[in-house]
């Protein structure tokens, strides 16, 4: 296997996943006393369990590709420098939560923000398919699998409130 940073293992799609997932769980967390609608209070408790179970589920396959994994650098940390590009580009890097959140006014607001961390996640990890291993490809296919399901709860609440 050649060393390049375009060459992910699964395992280091696992790690993104999981600050994503991560930074996910404690938007949804610090967004319920934000939310007017007792709906949307519920929706948003029941994503940040959703994340929290990701992380887990996510926790568990990487255990099983950890045995394989070695970081792509080209020198010591640039995987680590990326990898932090990639999260702090994130709409929810766990810096600007509170920022974010102070600006929130709406109960729409909120979901437009949900929606855009679903959607994020989504495109992040699509980029991901041309660059990974096979079993690369089955764990991002799982990922965007979950996060589509979010989305589909999250337009749903759009129609109900």
């Amino acid at each position: 296997m050649s060393w390049s940073i375009i060459n992910f293992t699964g395992e280091e799609i696992i790690e993104l996943a999981l600050e994503m997932e991560r930074s996910g769980k404690a938007f949804y967390e610090k967004a319920v006393p934000y939310a007017g609608v007792a709906k949307l209070k519920v929706m948003l408790t029941y994503l940040a369990q959703e994340e929290e179970r990701h992380i887990a589920d996510f926790k568990k396959m990487g255990e099983k590709l950890s045995k394989e994994f070695v970081p792509n650098e080209t020198y010591v940390g640039e995987y680590g420098d990326y990898m932090k590009a990639m999260i702090d580009s994130h709409i929810f890097n766990s810096s600007n939560l509170d920022d974010l959140l102070k600006g929130v006014k709406t109960d729409r607001e909120i979901l437009n923000f949900s929606l855009s961390f679903e959607k994020d996640s989504i495109m992040i990890f699509h980029e991901f398919v041309h660059f990974v291993d096979k079993k690369g490809h089955e764990v991002i296919n799982q990922l965007i699998d979950e996060e589509k399901g979010h989305i589909k709860k999250i337009n749903q609440m759009f129609q109900e409130i």
